[in-house]
């Protein structure tokens, strides 16, 4: 039996039955196995950029007899993945800028993607003003906390929608929730922020101003 960890347990959720997915970032394999073993008629494509890691995903998915289900491919992104092999992409475990290259530099082949389920380790908010730039919006996201870390899973869907700068920073769906999770994340960054403030050197006028402007938005949601 596949065992995930609570990160990926959240990435799998938003993953349906009758999909055709391209795990970039595959890693071990652990959550195409599971997927493979638990959804009805997906199709999945398990790539990463790194051999070795691909091997380990190989070594897993051959041990549990998924190749007609699971195929495997080394990609840098979606270089070497067509546009017609899949409709869902699920990218975890990576930086912001890291994700959002890979979108961007293959935007054509996301024509027939209807979903996109990213958990990013930084740079939330960039995140989600590009994914949504690129004609997608959030249709639900989560915090999950695993092994005393707080992270952030995101389900985008092909539309669009509008957001605040304080939605795409806190997030829509998180900020209108403010579950148990959301306060202890955004209370302990807004006592880190106070803390910096009082760092920055006062002639550090922009600095200080930002720092000022930030507390001042968490603030504004009432913790």
């Amino acid at each position: 039996m596949i065992k995930l960890s609570k990160r990926l347990e959240v990435v799998a959720s938003y993953i349906n039955d009758n999909v055709k997915l391209v795990d970039i970032g595959c890693d071990h394999g652990l959550l195409d196995i599971y997927l493979a073993k638990n959804r009805k008629n997906i199709t999945i494509i398990a790539s990463d950029i790194n051999e070795n890691a691909l091997n380990n995903a190989i070594f897993n998915i051959k041990k549990y007899k998924l190749e007609n289900i699971i195929n495997y491919r080394i990609s840098n992104g979606l270089d070497n993945i067509l546009k017609e092999e899949i409709d869902t992409i699920v990218i975890s475990g990576m930086g912001a800028h890291t994700i959002v290259g890979i979108l961007y530099k293959n935007m054509k082949k996301l024509e027939y993607v209807k979903d996109i389920i990213i958990q990013s380790n930084n740079n939330i908010d960039f995140l989600r003003y590009k994914v949504t730039k690129l004609g997608y919006y959030i249709k639900d996201e989560k915090l999950v906390k695993d092994a005393d870390i707080i992270y952030t899973v995101i389900c985008f869907t092909k539309g669009r929608k509008y957001y605040s700068k304080k939605k795409l920073y806190f997030g829509p769906v998180l900020l209108n929730n403010k579950d148990d999770l959301f306060k202890e994340k955004y209370t302990n960054e807004l006592e880190k922020l106070k803390i910096l403030y009082k760092l920055i050197p006062k002639d550090h006028y922009h600095h200080r101003f930002k720092t000022y402007m930030k507390i001042r938005m968490y603030k504004s949601i009432n913790l």
